[in-house]
Parts: structure tokens; C-alpha cells; sequence
């Protein structure tokens, strides 16, 4: 066959057939713009839409499923690596007929990997899906450990789409232990999870916030970290204190509340409970000595101490049990529960962090402002996925602005004026909270309201979507 009759001139009738039936299918599976994504077709319908035109008319070749292999492989090492090089150094890669691997380490200059205790290194393959009917594998062993626990130093990074259809997606070993299935003997590949494009090209693993990505990877290798280190000093100092484990990740998260920092309050709690332990300790050992002597005198004495010192009982502090803070950390677990059962713990990094932003950078020319100025932030989205956030501010006055006192005093300074299925407004008096003359540093007053605002308004989308 010659190529005139496979490739017909653009001016040939079969070729403006086959050009017409290509555009028609690609205006069906067209994205429309604006009306969300689908949680398990991610993009690349329009770039596909695109190859088809483009083959139809022959300006693009069809290449060897080999070459389009290697091709997907080169963009997904070079993604990853651009993605962990804004965190993490990254070290030389090892070589794997799956994917390639990732060997990443913490930027800590005081440690190094000859030290007797050096970083935990963490591993992240990188794949890449040609569309949600793909299926990828990872080796069992990289997952989970010899007791069958999900390695928390090995992620994955999944990436689809090319241009500006791309998409990436995390996961990490937890989040393949629980969701999909090992391969058996039986499967053409055995011993490896089995994760087909359906199930992992969805909102719950997309990467939307790339800093609360980059958050859990530190975390993790942070408290890998803790626990080779606290083994080390276990064995090499049998009689110094352990350090206490950091707090768990999921109270990092950027939730608000009405109560403060959390992790502060955390180490609060644990500095109150060393200092009981100090106390007790003292008990303790004075009762031993009381008991193991075998001089009554010196009994006595020890025992008229020990009265002196403490009386007839020991009292624990207040500090053991703050009420509040637990309340607020009930409340918190509740909503990192709701977020990471609706695959939403991304797209709410990602409301917070770009509310944040806008508002600093639209309220810094406003300042300062006076008492009766009244500034309205408005936030539209997507009230299921909380995606495509719109901001706008605006400022009014007191004579104009429809925010009034209400049956709670402290809604007249900083409040939610409206609330609806993807639109939510908060007003705050900014004049009532930063002094320019008061010889602080004004941008932090500003960002500290500006947490303030934002919080509130990220609370009441999350009311919002899933109830108080």
C-alpha cells in the first residue's frame, strides 16, 4: 500500500471524512468547562480528543507501545523529582523495571548518613497512568515490612495526563495496604498490590495542595527518625530519659478551632504530667528507703521527712486534665475523620492556603483601616469537593455594611455574615485589632487576624459540608 492511500492529502474527501468523525468524538468526550471532575475518568480527554485529530490528519505518527512506555516513564521521574527537590534532597535513585525510585532525605546539615544515628531515608516510586484503565504494580516488599506493617518511609506518586492535562496523585503505604489487593501466585506478576487507574486516579489521592503533600512526607520520616534514635538511646544510655514522641500527624493538620494550637497545648499537658512524675518519683523513693531499711530510727526519721515534705497526700495538678483542650481535640480527630474519609484533606490544605494568600495580599494596601471600616471576604466553590475556591474582598463601612452586632458580642468583630451551599462571607473589623502605633510588628498583626479570618471561614465551609 502506498502512502498516499494510507495517508491520504488533506485535500482528499477520506481524509476530511475521517477529520470530521475525529472532531465529532472529541467535542462528545469534551471537558466542560467549569462544572468539576470526575473523581474517576482524571484528565487527558481533551489531550486524547487532540492525538485524534491530530492522527487523522497525519501530523502525529503512531508510535510503538514501547516507545510510549518509556516516554511515560521519563515524565513521571521527571515530575517526582521536580516535585521532592522543593522539600527534600534527593538521593541517587535505584533502579527498578517498575518505576523509578526515589531515595529522599530530610535537609538536616547537623546529621549526616555516617553518623552512628544518621536521617532516615524515605523511598517514593513514581508511575505513571496512560488513563484510569491502566494498572500498576508495586512489589509487596516495598509496602509493608517483614511483620506485614505498611512501611512509613515508602511512598508513591502517581502521574497522568500530559501538558495542561497533568495530574498527580499520593499515596502512601498505609493508604495501599488498606485499599487494594495483592496479587496471588496464581497472577502474572504475584506478590505485588495490584492498583488499577479507577481507584487511584481520584480527588482523595490528587496532589492539590503541594505543601501538605510535602507535609506528610516530613512528618513521617520525622518520626521514623524518633524511633531509631530512641532505640539508639535505649541501648547506648539505658539510664537517660527517652524522648517523648511527637505528636501524632493528623493533629498538624491545619484545622481551626476556638481554642488554640493544639500541639501547644499538647506539650503543655506532657510538661505538667513530668512534673507529677517528678513528684510521685520522690514519694516513691523515700517510701523504698522507709521499707528496705532495717534501722527503725532511721525509718522514723525518714518517715517524719517524708510528712514534712508532703503531708498526708500527694496532690496532682489541674494542668493533668484541661477540659477544653480535650473538647477542641475530640472535635479536631471528628474532623480529620470526616476530611480523610471523603478524600477532601488536599482540597481543604488547599482552601485554607490560598484564602490565606489572597486575603494578606489584598488587605495589606487597605491598611491601616479605621474602626467603622467593615472588610468582607467572600469565598465561592465547589460545596461537595471544595474545589476551584473564588476569593473576592471588599470594604464597607459601618453605616452601610449589613454586619451588625448579634446576640453574641464577639460576632460584631469578626463573624460570618453569609452562608450557603458553596458560598460563605466573613466580615472582620481589622481597625479594632492592628495598632500601626503600637510598636509591634504590624504584618504580624496582620497575618495573625488574617489566620484568624481565614480560620473562621474554613470552619464554617467545613459546617457546611458535613454539619456541626
Amino acid at each position: 500500500m502506498q502512502n498516499s492511500e494510507r495517508f491520504p492529502t488533506v485535500g482528499g474527501s477520506a481524509t476530511l471524512q475521517t477529520m470530521r468523525q475525529a472532531g465529532r468524538a472529541a467535542y462528545r468526550c469534551r471537558p466542560v468547562p467549569n462544572r468539576g471532575r470526575s473523581q474517576d475518568l482524571p484528565g487527558g480527554s481533551r489531550a486524547s480528543s487532540v492525538a485524534a485529530i491530530q492522527y487523522a490528519a497525519g501530523t502525529m505518527e503512531q508510535r510503538p507501545t514501547w516507545l510510549v512506555r518509556q516516554e511515560h516513564g521519563v515524565l513521571a521521574e521527571a515530575r517526582t523529582r521536580s516535585f521532592l527537590m522543593d522539600r527534600f534532597w534527593v538521593l541517587e535513585r535505584s533502579v527498578d523495571v517498575d518505576g523509578a525510585d526515589f531515595i529522599v532525605q530530610r535537609k538536616l546539615t547537623a546529621r549526616s548518613l555516617l553518623d552512628r544515628t544518621p536521617p532516615r531515608l524515605g523511598f517514593v516510586q513514581a508511575k505513571f497512568y496512560k488513563d484510569a484503565a491502566t494498572t500498576q504494580y508495586v512489589h509487596r516488599e516495598y509496602v509493608v515490612d517483614e511483620a506485614g506493617q505498611p512501611r512509613a518511609e515508602f511512598f508513591l506518586i502517581c502521574h497522568t495526563g500530559i501538558e495542561d492535562a497533568a495530574r498527580a496523585y499520593f499515596l502512601a503505604a498505609s493508604e495501599i495496604v488498606s485499599g487494594f489487593e495483592e496479587t496471588g501466585i496464581a497472577h502474572s506478576r504475584p506478590g505485588r498490590f495490584a492498583l488499577p487507574g479507577h481507584a487511584v486516579l481520584i480527588q482523595r489521592f490528587e496532589i492539590i495542595d503541594r505543601a501538605s503533600v510535602l507535609d506528610r512526607v516530613e512528618r513521617a520520616l520525622r518520626d521514623a527518625d524518633f524511633d531509631r534514635n530512641r532505640s539508639f538511646l535505649s541501648w547506648a544510655l539505658p539510664g537517660r530519659t527517652a524522648p517523648l514522641r511527637p505528636i501524632a500527624a493528623m493533629y498538624e493538620e491545619p484545622i481551626d478551632n476556638w481554642w488554640g494550637d493544639i500541639p501547644t497545648g499538647f506539650e503543655t499537658l506532657r510538661a505538667a504530667v513530668r512534673r507529677a512524675q517528678d513528684n510521685l518519683r520522690d514519694v516513691f523513693e523515700r517510701l523504698v528507703e522507709i521499707e528496705e531499711t532495717d534501722d527503725a530510727a532511721q525509718a522514723l526519721e525518714l518517715a517524719e521527712e517524708l510528712k514534712h515534705a508532703w503531708g498526708t497526700s500527694v496532690s496532682l495538678s489541674r494542668d493533668l486534665y484541661p477540659a477544653d483542650l480535650h473538647t477542641v481535640v475530640s472535635e479536631h480527630k471528628r474532623r480529620y475523620d470526616e476530611l480523610q474519609a471523603a478524600g477532601l484533606l488536599g482540597a481543604h490544605a488547599a482552601l485554607r492556603r490560598t484564602g490565606l494568600a489572597f486575603l494578606i495580599g489584598d488587605l495589606a494596601p487597605r491598611m491601616p483601616m479605621s474602626r467603622e471600616d467593615v472588610y468582607i471576604l467572600e469565598v465561592r466553590y465547589d460545596g461537595e469537593t471544595l474545589l476551584r475556591p473564588r476569593f473576592e474582598g471588599r470594604c464597607e463601612t459601618s453605616a452601610t455594611s449589613e454586619a451588625s452586632p448579634s446576640d453574641r458580642p464577639e460576632d460584631f468583630y469578626l463573624g460570618v455574615r453569609t452562608t450557603q451551599a458553596g458560598k460563605v462571607e466573613v466580615h472582620c473589623r481589622f481597625g479594632w485589632y492592628v495598632y500601626p502605633d503600637s510598636g509591634e510588628a504590624v504584618a504580624e498583626q496582620i497575618r495573625e487576624m488574617c489566620e484568624s479570618v481565614v480560620g473562621k471561614l474554613c470552619s464554617t465551609v467545613l459546617e457546611l459540608r458535613f454539619g456541626r
